[in-house]
């Protein structure tokens, strides 16, 4: 009884370790464990992984005749793959005790079989179980499907699901999460809603379970409209996505990969609802603060980080850090980015990533002396150096046009037997047109071709936008050309680069045509695309663009008509608070002040539920205060529109009101 009572509390504790330990003190004391206490023992091997003690447990309890021993026996098997083992423990158990072989006991063995793609032995079993004259329950039928998906034979899942209706069982969220599943390995997006919508005509809500299944669904999704119609499963009000914390990281997964920030958006409110019931994990935690860096929500991720930090049931790993880093990166945060990852080293274990997130930050700030430094740090602690670390390091000095220490960075790479890809070239050829000197960028890309890497998109908007830089024409034409002789799709930015070209170029009518030729394409391509949605044509960076060009070619009521035409374009993402903000400076500079209050109120109720929630630059509503002054109209539309805009989040200065 002693020994059993420490059993329990071990247990009740989760010492599964300590509770297998007390066996051997059973057996030292001369003391035979009944079948009960062979039971109990079989759980608790199983829980702490002792995969030992569970066969010497198995081999002893069988002789002590109890039916529960019998079933954790098939059910261990079946777990560890021994389906040989399951079916023999079985066949005794219908030797010695045929009298108590039941539904359950025939559900378990067959579920064993299934578990491990032995659909045959499966089918077999639920035969004899017939033939004995116990009847299959629906517990057998959906174990059979379940069968099936492991294999990917969708149609058999679907013949066993009728074949249980036509025995009188209803088919549950079970049965068509089994049939959703295996159209789900096979991408079968068309079945997969055929799934739904008989879950919808039965009346039955998609589960947690069906929800994962389309968001791992989403994933995978080689077409980019197939993984968002499977996201619009989250707008529907009967998928609850904080019931689950596995439900939660599964929809955030989907949504950070597919870059739905709208959806992301969702996610996180309902995150931080009185309704949320999902206790955060580590992943979670990494997920979140992923998903703020998607939003552009640097403060809060940081907001994220400083909750898990407080946390007493989780602690940042190397993931969760290298995620915060990431997304301080992102928001140019790099200051911040630095003192976390020094407060955190030797905390957790740095690896390649978390150095390359960093160094690529001072990259992107053009400061090669940092990165370069905790490149040597990288060295200096053996943490493996890959192309991505080379590559940032080269784009710190391209950045800024020093080519002669990007040169010697290349040779270290070569050095080291990194071999650069089509990126680390196109980089080099970027600090060459950034010097501005486009021969020795197009000598680069002699030699790239050379290698047999292709002169892809990335690589004809680097030297495009070389050309616009230093307004060499011909060569831009040239490249536009050979682009099209080469069936080389224009991406987003590259319509965003012509329309900067024919803008110094003083031809609004060409960069219009730009603009209607994307529209008419069906889908563009975006830089880094191959594995992500391609998106649209035309998006808010390029929107932007023509408005630019339409201002700096002093043509105000042009852009006043397209900024109008643009809110109509299809799957476009704007206007972003970039283009407000080059409409209220460009209208309010060229005396049409009326129409940049219009627009500036407007900004206000659109940008404040835009998901990055970026503001309009301050320098341009200084700019329209200004003009207000000038015109006379401060004191009669002042005072509410510096309402309407601190009500939104932006700054305005007291000063910018007085006459």
């Amino acid at each position: 009884v002693a020994y059993k009572t420490f059993m329990k509390v071990y247990a009740y504790a989760g010492m599964y370790d300590k509770a297998c330990d007390l066996y051997h003190m059973v057996l030292a004391a001369g003391l035979e464990p009944d079948a009960v206490m062979y039971g109990s023992l079989l759980k608790f091997a199983a829980k702490a992984g002792r995969t030992s003690l569970s066969q010497e447990l198995l081999r002893k309890s069988e002789g002590a005749g109890c039916i529960k021993t019998y079933l954790w026996t098939i059910r261990n098997c079946g777990q560890r793959g021994d389906v040989p083992r399951a079916l023999s423990t079985f066949d005794k158990l219908r030797e010695t005790q045929s009298r108590v072989v039941d539904g359950m006991a025939y559900n378990m063995i067959i579920d064993a079989c299934c578990s491990n793609k032995r659909i045959d032995d499966a089918l077999r079993l639920a035969e004899e179980m017939e033939a004995s004259g116990v009847k299959k329950n629906h517990v057998t039928f959906n174990t059979l499907m379940k069968g099936y998906c492991q294999l990917g034979d969708l149609e058999s899942a679907k013949r066993t699901m009728a074949e249980m209706e036509a025995a009188g069982f209803v088919a549950d969220a079970t049965s068509f999460s089994c049939v959703l599943s295996c159209a789900a390995k096979a991408l079968n997006i068309s079945e997969m809603w055929s799934v739904v919508a008989q879950m919808d005509a039965r009346g039955l809500p998609p589960d947690s379970y069906v929800v994962s299944i389309l968001m791992q669904a989403s994933r995978k999704a080689t077409k980019a409209h197939q993984a968002f119609k499977m996201l619009t499963i989250l707008d529907r009000p009967d998928v609850k996505i904080c019931e689950d914390e596995v439900v939660f990281n599964c929809v955030l997964d989907a949504c950070i990969a597919r870059r739905d920030r709208q959806h992301l958006d969702s996610a996180l409110s309902a995150y931080n609802s009185p309704a949320n019931r999902v206790k955060p994990s580590t992943r979670t935690y990494s997920l979140m603060i992923k998903a703020c860096a998607v939003l552009g929500r640097t403060e809060d991720a940081m907001a994220v980080w400083n909750g898990m930090l407080k946390s007493e049931d989780v602690r940042p790993n190397d993931i969760t850090v290298g995620c915060i880093i990431d997304a301080l990166v992102e928001g140019r945060a790099i200051d911040e980015a630095l003192t976390l990852f020094q407060e955190w080293k030797g905390r957790v274990k740095y690896d390649t990533i978390i150095y390359s997130t960093l160094i690529k930050g001072f990259a992107s700030v053009g400061d090669p002396d940092r990165a370069v430094a905790l490149y040597r740090d990288m060295k200096s602690e053996g943490v493996p150096v890959n192309h991505i670390v080379f590559t940032s390091l080269i784009t710190a000095y391209a950045r800024v046009g020093h080519m002669k220490p990007a040169d010697g960075i290349f040779e270290e790479m070569l050095a080291e037997g990194v071999k650069p890809n089509s990126i680390t070239y196109s980089v080099m050829i970027r600090g060459h047109c950034v010097k501005g000197d486009l021969p020795a960028a197009l000598e680069v890309l002699k030699n790239m071709v050379g290698l047999g890497f292709p002169a892809d998109c990335v690589i004809f908007n680097t030297l495009l936008d070389g050309c616009v830089r230093h307004s060499n024409w011909d060569l831009a034409d040239t490249l536009l050309e050979e682009m099209a002789k080469q069936g080389v799709e224009r991406s987003n930015f590259t319509v965003s680069i012509i329309i900067k070209m024919w803008s110094k170029r003083g031809n609004l009518d060409k960069a219009f045509e730009t603009i209607y030729e994307a529209l008419k394409a069906p889908q563009a391509l975006t830089e880094n695309s191959a594995k992500r949605y391609a998106g649209p044509n035309i998006d808010a960076q390029v929107g932007s663009c023509i408005v630019g060009a339409c201002i700096h070619n002093r043509d105000p009521m042009r852009a006043l008509q397209v900024f109008q035409d643009m809110k109509t374009w299809p799957s476009f993402d704007g206007p972003d608070a970039n283009t407000y903000g080059a409409m209220i400076c460009g209208m309010a500079k060229h005396g049409h002040v009326l129409e940049a209050v219009e627009i500036a109120e407007e900004a206000c109720v659109t940008l404040r539920s835009a998901y990055d929630r970026k503001m309009i630059n301050s320098s341009a509503l200084m700019q329209l205060f200004r003009a207000l002054r000038a015109s006379g109209a401060l004191q009669e539309h002042g005072p509410r529109l510096s309402a309407k805009l601190r009500g939104a989040g932006m700054v305005v200065e007291d000063h910018w009101l007085r006459a």
